[in-house]
């Protein structure tokens, strides 16, 4: 049970039955509750794949066939949002170390399977950034292969580097453009995956931001560390 006890006006601090404050912010569930739901959410996922086989077994080849295959896809779609949800609601811990931002960059050249990665800028190679390796890292890699998902004809995949600026600080922009055909397609930064992505960004004291038009991109912003 959690109780409240008022200090010196109106002042709440709230407390466990321990005494102790809790270390998760404000309007945050601990990792111990969200690891509770991921688990019973699991159960009752357990249970639907458990039932669309049982579907699969009983239509046999009849006409049936195709809706538990949608149904079966329909369960791993919601699967997957859920889990995103919980990882977007999710207290993070932050372990920061330097990076440097061509590390940055070469780490998703191979993720491009039968194109090559351009890298375009009047970057400095050696400049190094202040991130979580983990939260940067997927962060980057949502944002790359949306824009590479738009690379339809091009043998290449073009990212530029440059230096920016952000009220007092410095920083730097890595631009992703999107291929040719993307200019009639959805937005690029769209879906609770870039929503999580964002959000890593926004913890590091950068931005996500699409750019539509005849460049059509996702550029990230991050500040550098001096």
């Amino acid at each position: 049970m959690v109780k409240a006890t008022k200090k010196k006006g109106p002042t709440i601090v709230v407390r466990d039955e321990d005494g102790r404050q809790p270390t998760t912010g404000l309007g945050l569930p601990d990792d111990h509750l969200l690891g509770e739901i991921s688990h019973e959410m699991g159960n009752y996922f357990h249970k639907l794949y458990y039932w669309s086989d049982y579907l699969k077994t009983a239509v046999g080849d009849t006409g049936e066939q195709g809706a538990v295959e949608m149904l079966e896809g329909t369960v791993e779609r919601l699967e997957h949002f859920m889990r995103m949800i919980l990882e977007y609601f999710a207290p993070a811990r932050l372990c920061f170390t330097k990076v440097p931002v061509s590390e940055l960059i070469g780490s998703m050249e191979s993720r491009l399977v039968g194109r090559r990665l351009r890298v375009e800028g009047d970057y400095v190679a050696d400049t190094t950034v202040m991130v979580d390796a983990a939260l940067i890292a997927h962060a980057l890699r949502t944002t790359f292969e949306s824009a590479a998902a738009t690379l339809l004809d091009e043998p290449e995949m073009i990212v530029r580097v440059t230096e920016a600026h952000r009220s007092e600080y410095a920083g730097i922009e890595i631009e992703f453009l999107a291929g040719k055909q993307s200019r009639d397609q959805a937005r690029l930064k769209q879906g609770i995956e870039m929503a999580v992505a964002e959000k890593f960004f926004q913890m590091h004291g950068g931005e996500l931001f699409e750019r539509e038009g005849e460049d059509h991109a996702l550029i990230v912003f991050l500040p550098l560390y001096a």
